[in-house]
């Protein structure tokens, strides 16, 4: 299948990006939208003009300042429709109203009329041109930006973003040699038609979650007795995408392990992802859930290590029995989580996310046994 071999070139090239590319693939087929939100230079740009690079749609790509003018994403004005018709018409042809995936980078830093004819064009699927409403062939539009809003008429618009994904620095020693070699240019190898993508919307909707729908109110109730508010129309709206990341993983029937998805759904404050996840995984693979608690705790040592003067390693001492005793936690963490990988193999249950946090912890043992040769 021609999806499944994009989402393997994907993760081929880009490095600890495994989620990104599920949640940004589970988007287009499920006709939603997403946001990657984190600090300049963890590739959430490049990450989104490869996948449109494998999509031969119409692509819009702008990147956003305070000074963007309307002309910018939705075309100029037609000056002949001005003088001949006295009508006030933008050409749209190769601007936002006409594309099929759109991608706009730093998306909040619009001004409020760009932000109203964007919400009509996110939630309609129109563009008001005028005096004429005009229909927009959008599938997604993927967002960028190193902050989340803080402004009300910008939370209206974040709420619009389906999917959203913290995207992180690389934590893996391992992986960070390898981006050393890696070739700057992403050439994609295989290709879809835009149409191929719609007509995978009617494969989606037979997706059956009979066997879910419990699961998916008792995290909807735990989460909101837990103060994490979700609404309606983003509770039924995540059903799609529970259905659409079925279908990615090859499934006609969608069970607990695709209940993942809903991890890069129902949380608007960063500090609530770990909650909204811990919740989730309860349900759809504890195996995960414990690697997650693991990556909190290898986060917290790597916060110890800096503040270890590296200096004075060498002299022995308390900085000396400090790292020495950050590594035996490390490394009970490490074969904890080979024990965790193989179990939740043999329960058939996926191991991708405790791989992910075991190699993160081999590659900070290898690190901390570094510095203490030295």
């Amino acid at each position: 299948m021609e999806l499944q071999e994009i989402r393997r070139e994907l993760n081929d090239y880009f490095l600890e990006r495994r989620e990104e590319i599920d949640i940004a693939l589970t988007a287009l087929i499920a006709n939603e939208h997403c946001i990657f939100l984190g600090n300049p230079g963890v590739a959430k740009s490049q990450l989104i003009r490869a996948i449109a690079s494998h999509i031969n749609a119409n692509y819009f790509e702008k990147l956003i300042t305070r000074f963007s003018t309307e002309d910018e994403l939705f075309g100029p004005l037609s000056i002949k429709e001005l003088k001949e018709n006295d009508r006030f018409v933008r050409k749209t042809e190769n601007y936002l109203p006409n594309a099929e995936i759109a991608f706009l980078d730093e998306i909040f830093k619009a001004n409020s009329s760009i932000l109203n004819a964007l919400l009509s064009i996110m939630n309609e699927r129109i563009y008001h041109n005028g005096d004429v409403i005009q229909k927009v062939p959008l599938i997604s539009l993927f967002g960028a930006s190193n902050e989340l809003p803080e402004e009300n008429e910008l939370l209206a618009f974040y709420d619009r973003f389906l999917f959203r994904k913290k995207v992180d620095r690389i934590k893996s020693m391992l992986n960070l040699e390898k981006l050393i070699d890696l070739n700057e240019n992403y050439k994609p190898k295989t290709t879809m038609d835009i149409d191929e993508i719609k007509k995978l919307r009617e494969k989606i909707e037979k997706v059956d979650i009979s066997n879910i729908k419990r699961y998916l109110i008792d995290i909807k109730m735990t989460l909101e007795n837990e103060g994490i508010y979700i609404s309606d129309r983003r509770f039924k709206k995540s059903v799609k995408a529970v259905k659409a990341y079925a279908f990615l993983n090859g499934k006609d029937n969608a069970d607990e392990n695709d209940l993942d998805i809903l991890r890069h759904i129902y949380w608007d404050e960063p500090n609530e992802f770990y909650k909204v996840s811990i919740t989730i995984f309860k349900i759809s693979n504890h195996f995960s859930g414990f690697a997650l608690e693991q990556r909190e705790i290898l986060d917290a040592l790597m916060g110890e290590l800096k503040k270890i003067n590296k200096d004075r390693l060498p002299l022995g001492g308390i900085e000396y029995r400090k790292v020495l005793e950050i590594l035996g936690k490390i490394n009970s963490i490490a074969i904890t989580l080979k024990d965790v990988k193989r179990k939740a193999e043999e329960n058939g249950k996926p191991s991708e996310f405790v791989e992910e946090v075991l190699k993160e912890a081999e590659g900070l043992k290898n690190y901390v046994e570094g510095l203490l040769k030295n």
